[in-house]
């Protein structure tokens, strides 16, 4: 089946972009209603078959363990970020803080903010990813 595409331009081209990607990116919500209209406006002398009904499912079923995984991934990968944060307390770095000048000296607290982690480094706060070196 082709599907073609189009946005209203907002005048600004990432918005565009962005609502794009979004209506490419088919959940499990849009499956299931994609399912039941479906059904609902299905042939009565002629339904779908048993077997595609099951494999429609399974796709369905598929779909959401993969969401699931993927949200189990991400999860994951905030923990390790923590927990690398979390061991950097009382060594010493040299990091790049907001204004670009370079900060070195004792981590000597963690804090989070949402996704976002930032070492307490000579005063500063500092993002975790914006650590150059560790001694």
């Amino acid at each position: 089946m082709n599907v073609s595409l189009t946005a209203a331009s907002t005048g600004t081209g990432n918005q565009e972009v962005d609502f794009k990607q979004d209506r490419m990116n088919l959940g499990k919500d849009d499956f299931l209603r994609l399912l039941i209209t479906e059904l609902r406006y299905q042939d009565a002398l002629n339904p779908v078959d048993d077997r595609e009904m099951i494999a429609q499912l399974a796709q369905f079923s598929s779909l959401e363990q993969m969401q699931n995984l993927g949200n189990k991934v991400e999860e994951l990968a905030r923990a390790q970020k923590a927990t690398q944060a979390a061991s950097l307390i009382g060594r010493t770095v040299t990091a790049v803080n907001s204004d670009g000048e370079e900060v070195a000296g004792k981590v000597t607290g963690v804090e989070f903010y949402g996704e976002y982690m930032y070492l307490t480094v000579a005063d500063r706060k500092i993002l975790f990813t914006n650590v150059l070196k560790i001694s």
